[in-house]
Order: structure tokens, then sequence, then C-alpha cells
């Protein structure tokens, strides 16, 4: 006959192995988070002082009279005879430099897709080029490379991404943990005395007070791993049914039976988003050789006729490319997610073929678009003081966690949870994680290793 617990014993033992598990998980996820916590910080900190480091080429004298942009085009294509242009920043305000982004020749066109490039900057009112730098090679940007991948490439990032799925659960885990139980308190087993009880204390506090928002940074963040955000969520998240040609076009590719092999990511560069994630995998429109090519000056006229102020001008890549004006939030250009837009103009008769606003965007989209920018602090003064205030606190929140593990009596593994709340607890976490494919697979083999570690250890005198 089989012997019924108390429904407060099994509670009981369920809640030590929720502990367990939420133990084992912050073991493992600890180093990985307040990496990413430490560098997002350097992150935030490192976009004002790049400013300040660049100042010489950013700012200039107010003159007389701009020059038109054709002439600024023409003396950086003089200076860079090896190179293409690829990018057009307009200044966008009196005293601020035009910038131009330029790659090799050899990266040209399709192959232009992340390729290294070279940001000039240049007086718009005397034409004199200021300078140069790889935008790739600056403060924030190589922080942000090793936020994003350990400066292990893909490596870095799948570990990365499988340390967020299991922080997540972490989050979960310890917010049933701190969750006041029948009686107003947790369970006796979890009460520990001394020192260590502040810790605990202060452990929980932060935890109930930055929960969500870690739960937002963790997520958001995961938009740019490879698997959970390239392959599962942006495919199902992207802009559908934007892709435009003209009937000449159509005839071309009807000849050739050719699709279309160029995506919006291809204005990326090394290192730099220039296009929002909703639209990344979404096709570019195309056009045919044509006699009549549209001139820079034009592009920044039609630009103007459209209503758009602040923006960028992406440059014909390859024979059916076209010109593209676009003002977003990912690339800097504005700091408002809900004025995005993205035009694409004919390159030799500028007629409007693509016009994507943030409206036309699915409702993954809207929501990337909004999250971040939000991110990575940049909507605004407010948003840049409210994540470096909220990093700060995760990292409290990180390292008290870790004193927590360092001040126990034993810093091993906790004992082992009775076999029945424990397998319910694992079977939970499993069907959570699922949410995030290397994380299950991850967390999957921890329960493989679990059993059969305690399965040996069981066989010992």
């Amino acid at each position: 006959m089989t012997r019924t617990l108390p429904a407060s014993s099994v509670s009981r033992r369920f809640y030590a192995a929720v502990w367990r598990w939420h133990f084992m998980i912050g073991v493992l996820v600890i180093p990985f988070l307040f990496l990413l916590a430490f560098s997002g910080l350097l992150m935030l900190l490192s976009k004002p002082l790049d400013s300040v480091l660049n100042e010489s080429l950013l700012t200039v004298k107010v003159g007389d009279q701009l020059l038109p942009a054709t002439v600024l085009l023409e003396t950086v294509e003089q200076h860079y005879p090896h190179a293409s242009v690829k990018l057009y920043l307009p200044p966008e305000a009196e005293n601020q430099s035009a910038r131009f982004s330029l790659q090799p020749h050899s990266h040209a066109g399709h192959g232009g897709h992340h390729a290294p490039s070279t940001l000039v900057y240049l007086n718009p009112y005397t034409g004199e080029i200021l300078g140069d730098k790889d935008p790739a090679a600056s403060l924030y940007a190589r922080i942000k490379t090793f936020h994003g991948s350990l400066f292990m490439g893909s490596l870095g990032d799948a570990l990365i991404e499988i340390a967020v799925g299991l922080a997540v659960l972490m989050i979960v885990s310890g917010l049933y943990l701190a969750w006041p139980k029948s009686d107003g308190r947790p369970p006796a087993s979890a009460k520990k005395t001394g020192q260590r009880e502040g810790w605990r204390r202060w452990h929980l506090s932060l935890g109930w007070l930055i929960a969500v928002p870690l739960l937002f940074f963790l997520i958001s963040g995961l938009a740019w791993t490879n698997i959970w955000g390239g392959k599962i969520v942006q495919p199902w998240g992207s802009l559908p049914g934007t892709t435009y040609k003209g009937p000449q076009a159509v005839q071309a590719e009807q000849k050739t039976a050719r699709p279309p092999v160029t995506d919006h990511a291809s204005m990326n560069e090394a290192g730099l988003h220039r296009v929002p994630w909703a639209v990344e995998q979404t096709p570019m429109p195309e056009s045919v050789p044509g006699d009549n090519t549209l001139l820079l000056d034009e592009v920044v006229a039609l630009a103007g006729h459209q209503g758009l102020g602040h923006y960028r001008v992406h440059f014909p890549q390859g024979d059916s490319g076209v010109w593209t004006v676009s003002a977003t939030t990912i690339a800097g250009d504005i700091d408002n997610p809900a004025g995005e837009r993205i035009v694409h103009l004919d390159p030799h008769s500028g007629q409007v073929l693509q016009d994507i606003h943030f409206a036309d965007y699915p409702v993954m989209g809207k929501a990337m678009a909004a999250s971040i920018p939000l991110h990575q602090g940049d909507l605004g003064l407010w948003n840049w003081l409210l994540n470096v205030l909220l990093v700060c606190l995760i990292m409290a929140l990180i390292i008290t966690g870790a004193l927590l593990w360092w001040k126990r009596q034993t810093r091993r593994a906790p004992p082992k949870a009775e076999i029945a709340p424990a397998r319910a607890v694992g079977l939970i976490m499993l069907l959570v994680a699922l949410a995030f494919p290397l994380s299950a697979a991850a967390l999957l083999g921890i329960i493989l290793l679990d059993a059969v570690l305690t399965v040996r250890k069981a066989r010992l005198p």
C-alpha cells in the first residue's frame, strides 16, 4: 500500500526540488549573466565616450552654405578610388559633419553583406575630409561584439543563447521560491540565520525589484541570436509580401528564372545593424538596367518630398539595386520606433517602389522594433539613465546570489530532493525550456548527468 504524504510535506518537498534546480542553474548561468550585464553597462557608458573622443570628426564650424551632396560624393570618390560608396549620412544639425560609408570593391554588390566598412567624415560647407575610421573598431562596437558573442563567433552566440534560456528558468524558479506560502513564509528548510540571512534578504528584495526588467533584457536580447532569433522567431516576425518589381523587372526575372537573392539584411555591415529586425529577412525590390541614373542630390530632394527629416541614403548595390532612404531607431536616425520608415526608389526614374512604415510590421516586428532600442538605451537620455540603473541592479542581484553560494557551508550541489517532486520540477522546467531549443538541450543534459551521478552515488558504500 502506498502511503499518502500530507499536503504540507509534498509542498515542502516540491519547494526543495525547485530550490535545487534554481541553485544548479544559477551556478551555471551566473558567470555568463554577469559578463552580459557588465558588458551592457560598458556599452551604455561607451556611447557618450565615443562621441567625446571623436568630436573633431563629428562637429564642424557652421558655414554660409552647404555643398551639394554630389560634390561631397565626388570628393570621396577621388580620395578613395579603390572603394565603393554604400551609404550617405546627411548632417543632422548645422554643426555636424557629413558621412559616407565605403567598402572595398571586392565587397561591392551582394558580396557587401556584413562586409567591413570605412566611415569617411567631411565638412559639408568646405568639402574638406576630416578623417576616416572603421565603425566596427570603435570602443562601443568592440564591446557590443563581446556582448553578443564573447569574441567566440557562432560558438559564443550559442553559449549565450543557452545561458539566457536557462536564466529565464532561473528567474521563474526564483519567483516561485520568493512567493509567500500559505503561512506567509518560505518553508523552514529555506530559512537561514546569521550573515548569510542578510544577503538572502538582499537577494530576495533585488529579485522582486528587477525580475521583470531582467526578463525583458533577456528576451529582447535573444532577437540577435542565431537559433532562437534568426531561425525561429525572426522568420515569422518579419514583414511579408513586400517585394515589388516593375513590369520590366518581372519580365527579366521570368527570362532568367532567377528568384530574388537580396534581402534587407544586405544593408547591414560588419558589426552594424542598419535596418530593423522586422525587415532583415524581407526581400529587396529590384530594378533592371536603364539609361538614366539618379544623382545623389536628386535622391536627397526626393527624400525631402517624401517628408523624411533625419535619414540615411543607401546606394544601389549591383546591377539590379535600388536607392533606399531609411529612418530607423536601430541605426540611430530617430528615437521614436513608431516613426520608422524605409523608402525604396527606382534608380532610373525615381519612382517609389516600396514604402515601409512601422504600421506595416507584424505584431512581433513591432514589439522588436520598440524593444530593441529600449534594450540598447537609444530612445533618449531617460532611456540611457534608466538602463544604467537597471543594469547596476542586475549586477547587484548576481553578486548577492554568488555570495549566497560562497557562504554556504558546502559549495557543492544541495542535497538530492525527493525523486517524485524532482521529476515533476524537471518535467516542468523542460517544458518551459522548449521555448529555447539550445537551453532545452543543455537542461536535458544536466538532468541526465544529475541522474547518472545520483545512481552512482547510491551504489557507493
